[in-house]
Order: structure tokens, then sequence, then C-alpha cells
């Protein structure tokens, strides 16, 4: 992803502040206080568990700690302690420019607040992110690599703009797929895909507990931010799940009915096929982008003599 602050174009990033909000749990309805805390440069994002012994409460955020996809995301360690609903926090992380942070939870579950990551992104922005001096690392992809399940399929494929396109996305109550393609430059993340809230979110205990603190509150079907604001939400968790990279991924990715697992999938196969990328700088992706926008410029046939 490219972000929009010039101090953590190429170097690592995290928070100038704490950050310290109180929400609900959307599957358990119960209520979860959260810090966001700076971390070390090189550090990663990492969650801890505030209600359990701290030599075992640490849960790092990284795809080998995946545990189960169903009904949501859970992450676990070697003891055991999980933490599940990680995906609106870590795309709002990875879409804000924070590499390396401390995520300090009251319990097993990421608060859902409002249903989608605006509200992270607006604390994030508030407290402020600062550059570390550490060379910020992203995937390069070199060659295309798919994954197919029954009629849904992945694929992701080299290209100068990191792009995800979702398609095949189905509404509650609607019919008609929705179909989306959004190129993840400077603030396209904070504009167009944050806002975006989980279909699922008046469904759970969570909106409940919500609710019964503030009646005026509605479910999130009822007023939609956007037209086709399921496509951007599964946008959202896609970049939330492949946070979990650690790494950012340059790359165009193309998802055809998209879910946890699907993406799941993809992870996995890139895993294996380690000759289809390599881990580089993002001062070498600088170069790389512009080697090939020259070479690509100097194929350009010239027709202002043609005919």
């Amino acid at each position: 992803m490219l972000f929009s602050q010039p101090d953590i174009r190429t170097t690592q990033g995290t928070l100038k502040e704490p950050i310290h909000c109180v929400g609900y749990g959307l599957h358990s309805g119960n209520r979860v206080s959260m810090s966001l805390l700076p971390a070390p440069a090189n550090s990663g994002v990492h969650f801890l568990r505030r209600d359990v012994d701290i030599t075992r409460a640490v849960i790092p955020a990284n795809w080998h700690n995946l545990f189960d996809l169903h009904p949501y995301t859970v992450l676990i360690n070697d003891y055991g302690v999980s933490i599940s609903k990680v995906e609106p926090l870590l795309a709002a992380l990875r879409g804000c420019g924070v590499d390396n942070a401390l995520i300090e939870v009251s319990t097993g579950e990421v608060p859902i607040l409002d249903g989608s990551s605006a509200p992270l992104v607006a604390m994030i922005n508030q407290a402020g992110v600062t550059g570390q001096g550490a060379v910020r690392q992203g995937i390069w992809i070199d060659q295309f690599v798919a994954v197919r399940s029954g009629e849904q399929y992945a694929f992701i494929r080299p290209g100068m703009i990191p792009e995800i396109t979702v398609d095949g996305v189905i509404a509650v109550g609607e019919y008609k797929p929705q179909l989306l393609s959004l190129s993840l430059l400077d603030h396209v993340f904070e504009r167009e895909i944050a806002p975006a809230r989980n279909p699922e979110f008046d469904f759970g205990k969570g909106y409940s507990s919500i609710a019964s603190e503030n009646p005026q509150s509605e479910p999130a079907e009822a007023e939609p931010r956007f037209t086709d604001e399921c496509a951007r939400y599964r946008i959202q968790e896609c970049l939330g799940f492949m946070a979990l990279t650690e790494v950012p991924i340059y790359g165009q990715l193309y998802l055809y009915k998209p879910n946890r697992f699907l993406i799941d999938a993809l992870l996995n196969e890139l895993h294996l096929a380690r000759d289809t990328w390599r881990q580089l700088s993002y001062l070498e992706i600088d170069r790389l982008t512009d080697e090939i926008s020259r070479a690509s410029y100097q194929k350009t046939p010239d027709r202002r003599h043609a005919g």
C-alpha cells in the first residue's frame, strides 16, 4: 500500500502516542477495552491479553498463528491463548502505515466499534504516525499465482501499483453481485475502504449491547454508507487478513466470491511458491517501478509523425 506520510513511505512506522478506546465484542457482546501502543522498529504487531498471565499473554499477528476462520478469524499463540475479529484493526494499521504496535486488549475479542475500520483510522490519525528509520520491506510479486475452490478463485499478479478487485460479492438481501476494483494509492483506504461496515454487524451480540446503551443506533444495513458497501467491506477484510503477512504485498489481487478461506488458500500458495516473489525494501521497489515505467515509456511508439 502507498502511504501519504513522506517520512513513512520507505521506512517503518509506529504510533506517536498511545490510543485508548472501549467497545463491545461482536460475537460475545462483552465490553472490551483496548489500547494501541507504540512499539520498536522490526517488532511487528502483537496482541497482549490483559486477562491472561503475562508470561502467556502475547499473540503475534502473523499468518502462522491462524487457528480458525469460521465464523471469524482467530489467532492463537503457543500457549493456546487466542484473539479474534482482528481484520478491521489490522487493516487500519496497515492502511495508516503502522508497521509496529502493541495492542493490549481486556479480553479475547477486538471491539467492533461501529462495524468498520473508520473509528480506528480516525484515532490513529489523531495520535499520529512517526517514521522509525528502519527500512520498510514489501513482497514484490514476480509471477502470476492463483488458487481455486469450486466456483471461487483468486489470483495475484505483478503490478507497479498495488490494486485489489473483488467480484461476485452478494450483499445480504440482494441478488445482484457487486464488483469493485481499487488502486491502493494515498488516502484511498481512508476514504473508500475504512468506512465500510461489517454486513454482519447488526446480527451480533455486540450490536445488541451497543443498542441497549444507545437506542438511537441503527443496524449497519439501515443506512448504507456506499451502494456497494458489502464489496468495500470485503476489501477491508481482505487487507486486514493479508496484513498477517507482516509486510505489504506489492501486486494486483483479484478475488471472485471472496472469503477468509480463499485468501488463506492464496497466502498458502504464495508461501509454497517461493520463487514467484521477492521480499525487497521499499527503496528497491521504488527503483523497480521507475525502471519499468521508463522501459514502458521507451517502448511506446512515437505517433507524432504517423500517417
